[in-house]
């Protein structure tokens, strides 16, 4: 199996647990990939639920024209708002590499990932928390749209 394909295949299965709230499993998943030995894998991991998530997103939003801004509203589970600056450094990172993948800027995309995983473990677990969450909300707006989602994402997330 090639690395990207097998990389997909940890992404689909991290979103397809989120998706059925199996998130025990979710949880010990992103718990190894967070440890040191394991960073370079969950750089290639979280680099596909970005590509995958941006370009769902762009589905929603539309074509992103010269000067378009993109406005994300960030809150905590209490529902009040946070501002980027309050996130912890992994957090930042990884948000601020979506917004890269969305804009197409390839090298910022890789500034920020590389950003995320020099952070702590428990950062990276938040980082890539968040990631799997936008993915989960990005694929149910697809399917409930009659939007099509990656297809390496949508072959057996459910």
């Amino acid at each position: 199996m090639d690395t990207t394909a097998h990389v997909r295949g940890i992404a689909r299965q991290l979103v397809h647990l989120a998706r059925t709230g199996d998130l025990d499993a979710v949880s010990d998943i992103v718990q190894l990939l967070a440890e040191p030995g394991q960073r370079m894998r969950l750089g290639q991991v979280l680099t596909e639920l970005l590509s995958a998530a941006a370009l769902m997103i762009d589905r929603q939003i539309g074509a992103i024209g010269t000067g378009d801004a993109i406005v994300l509203d960030l809150r905590r589970v209490d529902g009040s708002t946070v501002d980027i600056n309050d996130l912890r450094p992994e957090v930042r990172a990884i948000i601020r590499a979506l917004l890269a993948e969305i804009y197409g800027n390839r090298e910022d995309i890789t500034d920020q990932i590389s950003l995320a995983l020099r952070g702590s473990s428990s950062g990276l677990i938040d980082g890539i928390t968040v990631v799997l969450m936008w993915t989960v909300s990005a694929m149910a707006w697809c399917e409930a749209n009659q939007e099509p989602a990656p297809e390496w994402l949508a072959t057996t997330a459910v």
